[in-house]
């Protein structure tokens, strides 16, 4: 058990280092891109994600996580786990290639029902990202599945990495205008994609050549192999859809509501989503780490009446986030200022009190994402889908009643945000841990799980 609880709590550092890392430099890269594109860029550039999210998550991107609980609850080591990989991308790799030129397709439509129709130059260059992504979601969830958490971690940094060069470098050379300019940025992330997969694959390679996969190899038939990825697939792909589907109903809701009483409503979105949910993400990131290395640890266990990992990942969580809240709260000028100094003084001022609102989410969504790993883990695949669906029910109607009041404005996305997280936490803490009751003079735990 302690070798276990080892590996998990090095395997979450090792991610919890390098997401944060790309985080970090992601955030850095906010700093040239809002300095050349201005607030205005930065709502266009923010306006594709919520689309491209959910486009990635259909085509794969809960594949890492299915993969990496079937993997770890599997006897057939390392030749099975080969398999598994294989046949992920014979069934995901079509998908990506479907949903991207879908996007390309429809992005001067889906741009105009946003409020925006500017943007969908920039739908069409950041399209075949969803390609190289839903391949790159099979590895990671292979390496995930051995408990190799150091390719994601690296994939993670390199494809920062180039996008922060190639992002600055393209909206610089197209500044003279900005839709040109946010699809370059939006090009440099395509690009990225493609050099995070080309490692992985290099690093697939040699961890092949290392094992001599190519001699031991006994190939699992197709269609059993598929049967169980696809099983666990979908239930982990409806999870990681739900958050960005509410993200792409912000992005048609907000500024569509804000624009009936304000006229800087794609710049208000574009802080709020560009600004104070790229800090608070930033976090958040360090705790991926936990939650990606729950899924392995708690579906190894063989008593499934055991919270030794599901508790540890828990108080992981709440350590880390409450803290980064705390900091977060109190430093908002300073990381405001020092991240996106070229803001306009009123810019600013928004940005700083957008952040102090939604800061509680940095605690609210990293235990929302690590007890979802814990549940996915335990074999509830389904329960993180319905706590997220009442969250994002509640988020909804929220943003429809709070975004209408011009006092409220775009603070009211804000309190939206902190609701649906609340809600979701607190539900999946209770289908974890159960309820506490009591039974006479003692105490008891209701050890009842909700499929």
């Amino acid at each position: 058990m302690a070798v276990k609880n080892n590996r998990m709590i090095k395997g979450a550092a090792v991610l919890g280092v390098g997401a944060f890392i790309a985080k970090l430099l992601g955030a850095l890269y906010r700093v040239p891109l809002t300095n050349i594109i201005g607030g205005g860029g930065l709502g266009l550039y923010q306006m594709v994600f919520p689309v491209y999210a959910l486009l990635l998550d259909f085509s794969g991107a809960g594949v890492p996580s299915a993969l990496s609980k079937l993997i770890s609850g599997d006897r057939g080591g390392i030749n099975s786990a080969r398999s598994y990989l294989i046949n992920s991308i014979k069934i995901f790799l079509p998908f990506g290639v479907a949903f991207a030129l879908l996007m390309a397709i429809f992005a001067r439509p889906i741009a105009s029902l946003q409020g925006a129709p500017d943007a969908y130059l920039a739908y069409i260059t950041l399209a075949p990202a969803i390609i190289a992504v839903s391949a790159i979601s099979c590895f990671r969830g292979y390496f995930q599945g051995l408990m190799s958490m150091s390719p994601t971690a690296l994939s993670q940094i390199v494809e920062q990495v180039i996008k922060l060069i190639l992002g600055v470098l393209f909206a610089y050379l197209l500044r003279s205008n900005v839709v040109f300019a946010v699809a370059g940025a939006t090009f440099a992330i395509t690009l990225s994609e493609f050099f995070a997969l080309i490692y992985l694959a290099v690093r697939y390679l040699l961890h092949k050549k290392k094992f001599n996969l190519k001699v031991n190899f006994v190939r699992v038939q197709f269609s059993d192999c598929a049967k169980s990825i696809i099983k666990t697939t979908i239930p982990v792909t409806l999870v990681g859809i739900m958050i960005p589907l509410s993200h792409v109903i912000d992005s048609f809701v907000t500024v569509n509501v804000l624009n009936a009483y304000r006229v800087d409503a794609t710049a208000l979105f574009g802080l709020l989503s560009g600004v104070a949910l790229t800090v608070v993400n930033l976090p958040v990131s360090i705790c991926y780490g936990v939650s990606t290395a729950a899924i392995p640890a708690v579906s190894a266990e063989k008593d499934d009446k055991k919270q030794d990992s599901a508790l540890k990942a828990v108080v992981m969580t709440a350590i880390l986030a409450f803290a980064a809240f705390i900091v977060t709260l109190i430093l908002a000028p300073f990381i405001v200022n020092l991240l996106f100094a070229n803001l306009s003084a009123l810019e600013k001022q928004t940005a700083i009190n957008l952040l102090r609102v939604v800061s509680p989410c940095i605690l609210l969504l990293s235990l929302v994402q690590t007890t979802n790993a814990v549940l996915i883990g335990k074999d509830k695949l389904y329960s993180p889908i319905m706590s997220l669906g009442v969250g994002v029910i509640i988020k909804t109607i929220l943003n429809l009643t709070l975004l209408r009041i011009p006092k409220l404005n775009i603070y009211g996305g804000g309190v939206s945000l902190i609701a649906c997280y609340f809600v979701v936490c607190l539900i999946n803490l209770i289908l974890i841990f159960g309820l506490k009751v009591k039974n006479g003079n003692k105490s008891t735990y209701r050890r009842e799980y909700a499929s």
